[in-house]
């Protein structure tokens, strides 16, 4: 079957989850930054305090690997409609907040939690599973939907927040959130979960009971390719927070009033956008190691940019899609590689735990985010660490194999 054939005989599942991750936790990183200024303002918290919310990834690093092997067990239908049905209370417990930090850091866990069973970690094994030859492709549609729906709503969404209040417009957008992952639940696939790489004779169907949990965990911890991959993400992923609950807080920090801070991350989303595709397109093409490193080193340039004096809007939008290139290549990156050098049977089992090193590096950016800005009232040094982080994580991906015929782990 030709590369677009792929495409076209499984447009169904890409379809599903396309609409599933990109109304899901991905979207959240997004939307998370548009609330942050205006919940800061109405319950004067400070900055520092408000940067601390990294920390609630520590919570759900044990949900993580539950969720990934629920998935391997029980298929992506059963555990994405439980997320979908149960997203909607945590935004309307948004909506219902007062000004108890602490209120909003458990609605915020929940909703974390909730939101990674609708998110990558579950609904990429409807791809991997339906592609081979044009899984990286097939990858980035599925992580460019977030991108797609944030490009318009940010900006949207911040008149709507200045309109009609953040209490109403939070109660909206987890509206727009359930209903769409409703309707990728109903279109994914009965078969997920039972056929694993069509068109690839070299791996059989296999199920998930066939072999403990226990044995399978043993498999992959055994495995140095999987601390390589986890130390090098880790590094690379202390940037999260700089773009996710902070980006609007940063860039204001650069003298931008909060409508063009929203402007500029639609240029941001439009950075990932492209960065994914061409992300996609090169890890169906070329050696997965190469496209890695060159994919995942590009913010820092960004991120050292945004650390310098120069603070006009150009330099500030520019650094800021150089940001986003590389930022969107990642979510595309990190299930390709799990496809690529393990087994369906546990596919989601090893992406929850290569997710725990995204959570992990996330909290551990907020505790810097939240000690520079109480220490120097700035971002600045802790956006040439995070530059200095992302070069050495970038240069330990070219350590993984490069032989497409590698043996898969599991």
């Amino acid at each position: 079957m030709s590369y677009l054939g792929e495409l076209r005989r499984n447009v169904r599942p890409l379809v599903a989850a396309s609409l599933g991750v990109g109304t899901s936790l991905p979207l959240f990183a997004y939307t998370n930054s548009i609330f942050a200024p205006h919940l800061i303002k109405a319950f004067g918290w400070s900055r520092a305090e408000f940067a601390l919310i990294g920390l609630t990834m520590l919570i759900m690093l044990p949900f993580l690997p539950i969720i990934g092997r629920w998935t391997d067990r029980f298929g992506v239908r059963r555990v994405a409609l439980i997320g979908s049905l149960l997203i909607m209370p945590g935004f309307i417990g948004y909506s219902l907040m007062g000004g108890n930090l602490y209120v909003y850091f458990a609605l915020f866990t929940f909703v974390l939690i909730i939101g990674s069973m609708t998110g990558t970690l579950v609904y990429t094994r409807v791809v991997a599973e339906s592609f081979t030859q044009a899984r990286g492709l097939a990858l980035t549609i599925v992580n460019c939907a977030p991108a797609a729906f944030a490009a318009p709503l940010l900006p949207l969404l911040n008149m709507l927040i200045e309109d009609i209040g953040w209490r109403m417009s939070y109660v909206l957008l987890g509206a727009l959130c359930c209903i769409c992952g409703l309707i990728a639940v109903a279109l994914v696939p009965k078969t997920s979960g039972q056929i694993v790489d069509p068109n690839a004779s070299s791996e059989t169907v296999a199920s998930p009971v066939e072999a403990t949990t226990r044995d399978d965990y043993r498999i992959i911890l055994a495995a140095p390719l999987f601390w390589l991959i986890l130390i090098a993400t880790f590094l690379c992923l202390l940037q999260t927070q700089l773009h996710s609950s902070q980006m609007n807080l940063m860039l204001i920090d650069q003298g931008l009033t909060t409508q063009t801070a929203a402007n500029v991350a639609s240029i941001y989303v439009l950075g990932t956008l492209i960065g994914r595709v061409a992300c996609g397109l090169a890890l169906d093409r070329f050696s997965t190691p190469l496209v890695t490193f060159f994919s995942m080193i590009i913010p820092a340039v960004g991120f050292a940019i945004l650390g310098t004096s120069f603070d006009a809007f150009t330099v500030i939008a520019v650094a800021m899609f150089l940001v986003g290139l590389s930022v969107g290549a990642e979510t595309d990156i990190m299930p390709f590689i799990v496809a690529r050098y393990f087994k369906m049977r546990i596919y989601n089992t090893t992406l929850g735990l290569h997710m725990i090193a995204a959570f992990l590096a996330s909290a551990a950016g907020a505790l810097g985010v939240s000690y520079t800005l109480a220490r120097y009232d700035s971002f600045e040094p802790f956006l040439f660490v995070i530059a200095g982080s992302i070069v050495v994580g970038s240069t330990l991906f070219l350590l993984m194999p490069k032989a497409r015929d590698y043996p898969k782990i599991g």
